[in-house]
């Protein structure tokens, strides 16, 4: 009300959200068990920003639809939310009406930006509605008038990070508005170019090297995404592949691959002049190194490099050979050897970034020739070397921390985690299933008990939309490796392996760590033998024991 003495009490979501949605639920739809512990439920009162009155709402819509059926639809629409119950006042009977009736106490130029405003999918700061925002009614300052929608409590200011949000009945009750005033495809248009001018004030080799950016970038994830789609629809295939080129260090070392394959071939399927065609080939070689997919690897390296001119950015015939070079990774000493021209190329290019990336993958190499003192030397020399945020840094203390746990040297691993989890923390990329697996190996090595750490990540991988089975019996096969049973470990390395895994990383742990002790204390035929047996489980029994608390064997 603005009245002297007012205080303003700012409302959270309602922690105990799942709890009345279940509670709602089961009057809707009693024949149902509800659970608020389900995950469904969890991320439906999410999404519904877990505000009283929409969860009531939707949970009544439970006696028409399927939960499933329910998320779906509430993505797209508001008039779901539009029961009312016996004794309700007309103002509140609805989502729909308890928001419109905000909405017209505003003045045109607030209407008119929170309008706009439901063209931002998630998070959005005060920069980029200014850069992106129509002109308002009266000439109304963009940024003055985001102040006052936050005043009104229509528009969310997360504490002490300088960003914003709508919650998601405002931002579908806005774009219904903008829908149909007829502005939406402008206004879409606005925030897609937004995106890509912010993707272009920093190089394309900064992007695909820095953490930092990284770290940004997952920020904006959600508005990227959207950019990306409208790219393409727009016919702009080069515009998505700026956008692209942000996502690749999430890709290959915090979310996984899974989308950037799926951006990758859309990308394909789109006609781009040769020097973005170039990076679509070196962001498909990315990916399936990633994923561990050496012949994708090698066809798309070798597809870059057919598109080679002599005004081609050395950047980009440096990461096409790289990529080239590592297709090669299972034959140690075949890849020393083609390693040697992508060094070459990277000291031509004057970027110190490269020539440290092609030394850490070098060291990777030599790790898998069981040259540990060369390995060594190199991850030694790079921690003093490597760039602060870069993609260089990031595989040496992979590399160093692989190296600890092929000789167990707990104290030496914890110090590589710490290390890789510092730049992770620093860079703002946060915690991944990835991240927490690596944690928990190190847990095993330094002895301690790492079951829960496991069970921990198998719940973020699931989140996180990874079957990440096999990935995780990893940890239960290196567990037996330090305590010395190698049979056993053997048997859960062939569960492991023919169950397949997430990333390369995983592979090379498993050739490089794994393989190594084990065979040093098996024979040939013993070793097939346990090897097959383990291929007759699957990861999930294995770890469904793990669960139930029993040793996983």
């Amino acid at each position: 009300m603005r009245v002297r003495g007012e205080h303003v009490w700012p409302l959270g979501p309602l922690t105990e959200g799942p709890r009345l949605f279940a509670e709602r639920a089961r009057a809707a739809e009693p024949r149902v068990r509800w659970d608020p512990g389900d995950p469904r439920v969890i991320e439906l009162c999410n999404r519904l920003d877990n505000v009283p009155l929409a969860l009531e709402l939707a949970a009544g819509q439970l006696r028409r639809f399927s939960l499933e059926e329910l998320a779906e639809r509430l993505g797209h629409q508001l008039t779901l939310l539009t029961q009312r119950a016996v004794g309700d006042s007309q103002r509140h009977a609805t989502m729909e009406a308890t928001i419109d009736w905000s909405y017209r106490l505003l003045e045109p130029s607030e209407q008119q930006l929170l309008r706009y405003l439901s063209v931002f999918p998630a998070y959005f700061d005060v920069r980029a509605v200014e850069a992106s925002a129509p002109p308002l009614a009266g000439g109304a300052s963009a940024a003055a008038i985001l102040g006052e929608l936050v005043d009104k409590s229509l528009v969310v200011r997360v504490t002490g990070t300088g960003r914003y949000r709508l919650l998601e009945t405002i931002r579908v009750f806005g774009r219904n508005l903008l829908d149909d005033a007829g502005e939406a495809p402008a206004a879409l248009e606005r925030h897609r170019q937004h995106v890509i001018a912010g993707l272009r004030e920093s190089s394309r080799l900064d992007r695909w090297m820095s953490a930092r950016l990284a770290g940004t970038f997952r920020q904006d994830l959600d508005n990227a995404r959207q950019a990306f789609r409208l790219s393409l629809d727009a016919g702009d295939a080069d515009g998505a592949v700026e956008i692209a080129l942000g996502a690749a260090f999430l890709w290959r070392n915090a979310v996984g691959c899974t989308e950037g394959r799926e951006w990758v071939d859309q990308l394909t399927s789109y006609r781009v002049d040769p020097d973005n065609r170039r990076w679509v080939h070196i962001l498909s070689a990315d990916v399936a190194l990633g994923v561990g997919d050496s012949r994708e690897m090698a066809a798309a390296a070798s597809a870059a490099e057919v598109l080679v001119s002599p005004t081609a950015d050395p950047v980009e015939i440096c990461l096409s050979s790289l990529y080239a070079a590592l297709s090669d990774f299972s034959d140690p000493d075949q890849t020393r050897f083609r390693l040697a021209v992508p060094m070459e190329l990277a000291r031509s290019s004057g970027e110190g970034r490269l020539v440290n990336l092609v030394q850490a993958f070098l060291a990777a190499v030599s790790l898998a020739a069981q040259d540990h003192l060369d390995a060594r030397t190199v991850v030694e020399t790079l921690d003093r070397d490597a760039s602060e945020d870069g993609y260089d840094r990031f595989i040496t203390h992979w590399v160093g921390w692989m190296l600890a746990m092929a000789e167990q040297d707990a104290a030496a691993a914890q110090w590589w985690m710490n290390a890789q989890q510092d730049f992770v923390d620093r860079s703002g990329i946060r915690e991944t299933w990835l991240s927490a697996l690596s944690a928990t190996m190190t847990q095993v090595v330094s002895g301690g008990d790492f079951r829960d750490h496991l069970r921990r990540t198998l719940g973020l991988a699931d989140r996180e939309g990874y079957h990440a089975h096999g990935d995780c019996v990893l940890a239960l096969a290196y567990a037996e490796v330090c305590a010395g049973r190698f049979e056993p470990a053997a048997e859960l390395m062939g569960t492991a392996v023919a169950s397949r895994f997430n990333t390369t990383a995983h592979y090379v742990f498993y050739r490089v760590v794994l393989d190594q002790w084990v065979r040093r204390h098996l024979g040939p035929e013993e070793m097939r033998a346990a090897l097959e047996r383990g291929r007759g489980r699957t990861a999930a029994e294995v770890l469904a024991r793990l669960v139930a608390g029993s040793d996983g064997r």
